[in-house]
């Protein structure tokens, strides 16, 4: 979710976990946005991304370089902050001055051709919610200790 002056809205479709919004998130920190706001060019290698840039700017800045769409401060802005996201369960985070955070959604209506749809049987959920185990960063399972 993405808070602007006139309240939230979604900034993606749903995933099935917090983990799966965080992932998607950090993909847009780090390639799509940089792409959709003109840092990285679009027909760029693939795997060029914020990180990969801000590395490279910081390792031999070329004031000639091809392609100087943005300054390497924007690169690490955004690399930045996808590392605080990859850093822990981030829920809430903050860039340029946008609050984007994880949440819970539940559908309330579905429309098709008929009209509304009514309940189904397994609408109706009795189980307390129980805690996610550890994941990575990669989604895997971390083992308690």
């Amino acid at each position: 979710m993405e808070q602007s002056s006139r309240g939230w809205k979604a900034i993606s479709g749903p995933h099935a976990t917090a983990h799966g919004a965080r992932v998607s998130l950090d993909f847009a920190l780090t390639w799509a946005w940089p792409r959709m706001r003109g840092l990285i060019a679009v027909d760029t290698d693939v795997p060029a991304d914020a990180h990969s840039r801000a590395a490279a700017d910081a390792a031999s800045p070329d004031p000639e370089a091809a392609e100087p769409a943005a300054e390497p401060a924007e690169y690490a802005e955004y690399a930045e902050t996808a590392g605080r996201l990859r850093a822990g369960r981030v829920n809430r985070l903050e860039f340029q001055e946008i609050v984007y955070r994880s949440a819970r959604t539940r559908r309330l209506l579905r429309w098709g051709p008929g009209g509304p749809e009514g309940p189904r049987p397994f609408d109706a959920n009795s189980q307390a919610p129980r805690a996610p185990p550890p994941l990575d960063e990669d989604g895997t399972i971390v083992p308690e200790d």
